[in-house]
């Protein structure tokens, strides 16, 4: 099997640092913001003042599109929180069993030329099946696309 890629790119309304913020450090908090996505995260490891460094492992918990909940456990392979740039690596859990290596990457920048805090989000996976009869993992993209829009939306009802 080779090495495959999906992405979504959302274009948010809301700033590069708070949504960036709230995909890493403040990830927890996820379930309050989207639970029609995100279940539950817990963060283990993270560095002095709760940043995300390399090496710091989460477990999420989040419903894929058209799918049931699962439960995955990732450590940050890539990290650059300057740039709002992040790799997770799977490293067991209900995506571990369907795939032998599968990254989430995140990466968050403001639009260029924008003057009213606009971001490009880009989610992408990079997996490799286990074998040809695995689904693509169109459920699980298509879920942090709709977290991002859930998650742009209710921040910018608070603000």
């Amino acid at each position: 099997m080779e090495l495959q890629k999906l992405e979504v790119v959302h274009l948010a309304k809301s700033s590069a640092d708070k949504l960036y913020r709230l995909c890493t450090r403040d990830a927890p908090q996820l379930p309050k913001y989207v639970p029609e996505v995100v279940l539950n995260v817990e963060v283990i490891g993270e560095g002095p003042g709760g940043e995300i460094i390399l090496g710091t492992v989460f477990v999420w918990t989040f419903i894929p599109v058209g799918g049931s909940a699962i439960v995955s456990k990732v450590q940050v392979t890539a990290v650059d929180n300057k740039k709002r740039s992040i790799t997770w690596t799977v490293l067991e859990g209900d995506i571990a069993k369907d795939f032998k290596s599968f990254n989430f990457d995140l990466d968050i920048t403001p639009k260029p030329g924008a003057t009213d805090g606009t971001s490009m989000v880009k989610w992408s996976v990079e997996y490799e099946k286990a074998n040809e009869d695995v689904p693509d993992p169109v459920g699980t993209v298509t879920a942090c696309g709709l977290l991002t829009t859930i998650l742009d939306l209710r921040l910018q009802k608070q603000a």
